[in-house]
Formats: C-alpha cells, structure tokens, sequence
C-alpha cells in the first residue's frame, strides 16, 4: 500500500467507530467472537454508500467515479459513492437543513472556512491516522504544515493532489525570433529580459512575451504572503510583500508590446492562439485547452523572485475531509486514505497530477499522457515549495478584493500603493459587513 499499510496484528483491540453502521449492524461482543479479523472483515465486506459533496457547480458523478471512485473502489469494492454537488435548492447548506449524510467534503485552502467551519463540520481524525497507521511523514513538509494550520493544530483530511504553478512556454515563438528557451536558475528579471525580446508586432499580429494570470501567480505566491492578519479578522494587503509582487508582475505590462489583459483573454492568448511566448499559470492536467493545444510547448523552472533564491510556486492542495455529522466514518477515512497513498498518487502523477506526498513526482508526472509524455513537467517538481499561509473564513472576501486591486492598477491607471491601500479598506469594509450579518 505503499506509504501506509495495513498492520493486522495491531488491530486486535479495533472497534468500529459509532458511525459507520448501527449497533444491530455490525458484529459486537459474542457475535465477534473476540476477534479483530471479523471485525475487519465486516468493515470492508457490507455495503456503504459514502455521501461526497464536491464544491463545483455542474460536477457529474461520472466525473467523480473516473478520478476517484473507481479507483477506490477497486481497492474496496463494498464501497458506493453518492455525489452532492451545488445546484439550485441543494448548496451544502440546503442539504444539511434537509438532513442529507455528507461524509466526505473536497476542499482547498481557499474554501475551508466556508465549507467546514462556517457550517460546524470541521472535525479531528487524528484518533484514526492512528489506528490505522496511516504515515503522515510521507506528505511534503509544506502540505502537512498546512492541514494542521487548517485543522487547528489538529487533521480535518488528507491530501489527495497538490497544483503548483509552472512557467510554460511556445517553442514556436522563441524559434521564429531567435531567442533561446527559458532555463535553470532563471529570475523574474531573467524572465523579464526575455519578455522585453518577445513582445512584438510582426506581420500585423501581436506577440506577447509574457502572460501570467495573476490569482494563481497571488494564491501560490513565493513570499508565502497571507490575505489576512494573525487575528483572521482583517486584511492584510496594504504591506510590502504584496507590493512588491504587484510591482513584479507589472513590469512585464509596462513593457512595450505587452499591454495588460483581462483574465478572461489570458489562457486562449498562449494556448489557443499562440501569441505569447511564456505564460505563469497553475497547471491543471486535465484541462482540455492544454490536452487539446496545437502549439508546440514546454515548462520551464518557476522563475525565483528576488531576494527567495530557489523558492519555487506555492502549493494548492486538494483535501477529502472526513465531516463531524458523517454517518460512515471509519469508511469514510479509508476512502480519503486511499487516496492519500503512494498507490494511488504514483498513478495520478503518471496522467499529470502533482502529488501531495513527497517524491513520487519527478520521474513519473505526465509520462502516461501522449500530450505530456515528450514536455519537461518535472520542472515543475522543486525540493523548496513556497511555504503556506494562515487562512481565514474572509479568505474569499479578501482574495477578490486583491484580484481587483491588481486589475485595477491598468484599467484605471492605480500605482500598486494606492490600488493595495483601496483594496485593503474594501475588504474590510466586506469582513465588518459580514461580521455584522452573523459571518
């Protein structure tokens, strides 16, 4: 099983979490003989159907099954998985007032709050990292540092995929003007340099030398920078972290020929157009614009920002938390194990998934891909990750707020100073609104 196995000889003292079945259900006292294997055996052996809310609007329980179910199932093929997703009439919220189960809850840094603690689900399973020996030095520091900062100093879910973010670049661009590819050991002024060579009219067309979209660039950011204070309570964007990396990423929009776009035109520019020569983005495997791109790319190193030698794209990592209302527990964290082990993440790294646990990565990411098979996706591997940061239940409010700041700096023509300061006051005029409504 890989970084976590089953110790058998250690269970002779198991008893089934309430939770995971009636009384009446499962075998208990006589009925168990005593024995920790037919307790095991029952465990895995009756039926369950695992209640999974996944936070996307649209999501298809075909989806569900492709990427996670079936494997979990072949691993455990009494468990079930019915799907709850946001619609109209069924928001997590709705769906507990209506008293549907919810054992499992995908989640990330940025919605934890909302989807955990705002609605009283968040809940330690410590007690079951435990009992079934489930290795938590096999996660990369930067992610482990991060589920206990999001627990509380305690675990709410394991880590089944960590997104980073990768410099790609359009080969066919750097050929038609002669400059050499992105490298090793490359800055953000290197990359600057490059951009300045790149940013063209040719032809009647506009090249761009750089794109970068700017949420994935601030969320993953390499100062580990945080969106709020030490009390959660209120923003913190008005510093010279956030200056400092608003100011970075404006110099290549003040370059000739590069001018600023809005998020919405950024991805089709480099991926379906191929009128930029490098992009900054978070890379997400699965994504048809990239399976389906007719351009001819390839990643390069993330670029160090200054005075951060060798720090490399922050991590935003993806949970199955286990909920405190959930009637399937013990399943439920076998589940969520699974898909937290080498077995399953050594497979997902071979279609393109970044793993959470530390290295699988580096010779297998994208090799089972014919897309990927040929493009360097180990750069993006890195020994030095961003660290995390604390988050808050304002993490949405103050994360849009900044969004907007960095727009607004080109559509209305705001010096970084101004535009952090006016962003930093927005967002706590939000917070102090949400306050006041009971948020």
């Amino acid at each position: 099983m890989g970084k976590w196995t089953w110790q058998m000889g250690a269970m002779l003292a198991l008893v089934v979490a309430a939770g995971c079945g009636s009384a009446e259900e499962k075998p208990t006292g006589k009925e168990a003989n005593g024995t920790a294997d037919k307790e095991l055996n029952w465990l895995l052996s009756e039926p369950v159907v695992l209640d999974v809310y996944i936070h996307t609007g649209g999501y298809k329980r075909e989806q569900f099954m492709a990427y996670y179910g079936d494997a979990i199932r072949a691993k455990y093929p009494n468990f079930d998985f019915r799907l709850h997703v946001p619609d109209k009439g069924s928001s997590l919220q709705e769906l507990l007032a209506q008293g549907v189960n919810i054992d499992l809850i995908q989640s990330h840094r940025a919605n934890t709050f909302e989807l955990m603690y705002d609605l009283k689900l968040q809940t330690d399973i410590s007690d079951l990292i435990t009992k079934y020996k489930y290795n938590l030095n096999a996660i990369e520091p930067v992610v482990l540092e991060e589920m206990r900062q999001l627990g509380g100093g305690g675990i709410m879910g394991l880590p089944y995929e960590s997104r980073v973010n990768a410099l790609f670049y359009n080969k066919q661009l750097f050929d038609k003007f002669g400059v050499p590819y992105p490298g090793p050991n490359q800055t953000w002024g290197d990359t600057l340099d490059l951009a300045r060579r790149l940013s063209r009219t040719d032809g009647g067309a506009q090249y761009y030398g750089f794109l970068a979209f700017p949420r994935h660039v601030f969320l993953m950011n390499q100062l580990s920078q945080g969106y709020v204070d030490a009390s959660g309570e209120k923003a913190a964007l008005n510093n010279t972290n956030w200056k400092q990396l608003f100011d970075m990423l404006a110099l290549f929009h003040r370059l000739p020929n590069n001018p600023f776009l809005t998020p919405g035109q950024i991805s089709n520019t480099f991926w379906a157009d191929g009128r930029s020569a490098m992009y900054a983005s978070m890379f997400v495997p699965d994504a048809a614009y990239i399976l389906n791109t007719q351009i001819d790319w390839d990643v390069a190193p993330y670029p160090a920002v200054q005075g951060k030698p060798g720090i490399s794209s922050g991590m935003l990592n993806y949970y199955f938390n286990l909920t405190s209302i959930g009637k399937n527990r013990e399943q439920g964290f076998l589940a969520a194990a699974f898909l937290a082990s080498e077995e399953y993440q050594l497979v997902q790294a071979g279609k393109g998934y970044n793993p959470s646990l530390q290295g699988l990565a580096r010779k297998q990411l994208g090799k089972d891909v014919p897309q990927y098979a040929s493009r360097n996706l180990q750069a993006m591997v890195t020994d030095k990750p961003a660290g995390s940061y604390p988050v808050s239940r304002y993490q949405s409010i103050v994360d849009k707020t900044l969004d907007s700041a960095f727009n607004a700096m080109f559509e209305k023509e705001k010096d970084s100073n101004t535009a952090l300061r006016e962003a930093e006051e927005e967002a706590n005029r939000l917070i102090r609104q949400a306050q006041a409504n009971g948020g």
